[in-house]
């Protein structure tokens, strides 16, 4: 079938140039609090702080870790790619390290080493910061940040039967933290993305839903979602509802049936020849050839069986079997099998 949206193998995760006016904040006293002051500077227990920092972003000159601390064996906030625009907020107070933040994401702050950003000429001129935690964050209105991200799912299909979502950034900002989607209103999982690689403003991607497979035709509903969930400027886009069909043929099928163990009870083996795994619930009936109709056992249960596998299904009242005196019959409403005619033993 025709995919819905074309799917490409490309990847579409880039760093852009995140463009924000550079803040300068201090910190006096360990514990002092940090708040915006009138006039362009930072107040700190009553002194202001006047910027000395570039107007325009800078820019990294490598890829590099964001730490929660101006050491390198602290924790990694994200990773960030060479050539990443970030705002210059202060330093260490040894200028060896800079705060640096992330426009469309005003909590994503951090420490990196100093050399690793181009057109700092005198770190010194920095303010010195103790805690890149109590950093005055950039400007909000009516409570939410400016120019944040904006995901869209642009549409859904699949690939070798597995779910594959194409998400766009209709914001103008990037998304530096992970994507996720929930699927049927399920539990929000993680998209297979580049880690601490962001989402480029106006880009899109195309991305494989971890364990989530096509198995049959049937509607399904996506919904995109940020960690955390305050990273867009709306959400009332971020649903899509429409039906997917698998793109290759997927196929149960009885493979042998056997007298088992001393007592000859019989062993029917299921068998996936799917390009996925398989879950669901399955029935097994054995009944006499015909012409006759008398119902011999039947088995039902849910079965997670992984591509290439097989289940054996054993019927322990069915004892000292003749095969050529049973019928065997596989039905389930898991799958669209596209081989019914190994679905019967014997064939």
């Amino acid at each position: 079938m025709n995919d819905p949206f074309p799917i490409t193998d490309r990847r579409s995760f880039r760093i852009i140039g995140i463009g924000i006016a550079a803040v300068v904040v201090a910190v006096g006293a360990a514990g002092g609090a940090v708040v915006l002051a009138r006039g362009g500077g930072i107040s700190i227990t009553g002194t202001t702080v006047v910027s000395s920092a570039s107007p325009v972003p800078l820019t990294l000159r490598r890829a590099i870790e964001l730490r929660v601390g101006p050491a390198p064996d602290t924790e990694i906030v994200t990773r960030l790619a060479g050539g990443a625009a970030v705002h210059v907020l202060g330093r260490s107070i040894d200028s060896t390290w800079l705060v640096v933040g992330l426009n469309g994401a005003p909590d994503v702050v951090g420490w990196v080493p100093a050399d690793a950003v181009e057109g700092v000429r005198d770190p010194s001129r920095l303010a010195v910061i103790e805690d890149a935690r109590t950093v005055a964050k950039p400007p909000v209105a009516d409570g939410r940040p400016l120019d944040l991200p904006d995901l869209r799912i642009e549409g859904a299909a699949s690939r070798s039967n597995r779910l594959v979502v194409a998400i766009v950034n209709d914001g103008p900002s990037d998304l530096p933290t992970p994507i996720l989607v929930s699927v049927n209103e399920g539990a929000p999982i993680r998209v297979d993305t580049k880690a601490g690689e962001p989402l480029r403003a106006k880009d899109r991607i195309e991305a494989v839903v971890p364990g989530e497979y096509v198995q049959l035709r049937a509607p399904v509903t996506l919904r995109v979602l940020t960690e955390p969930k305050d990273r867009e400027a709306k959400t009332d886009n971020n649903s899509w509802n429409g039906i997917i069909e698998p793109d290759r043929p997927n196929n149960l099928g009885i493979s042998k049936a056997v007298a088992a163990g001393a007592d000859g009870h019989l062993v029917v083996t299921v068998q996936n020849d799917s390009p996925i795994p398989v879950r669901g619930l399955i029935t097994l009936t054995v009944r006499e050839p015909l012409p006759g109709t008398t119902l011999l056992g039947r088995d039902s249960r849910e079965v997670s069986i992984e591509t290439g596998k097989s289940l054996d299904v054993a019927f322990p009242d069915l004892k000292r079997v003749d095969l050529t005196r049973i019928a065997v019959r596989l039905g389930t409403d898991a799958i669209h099998d596209d081989v019914p005619a190994d679905d019967a033993y014997p064939r």
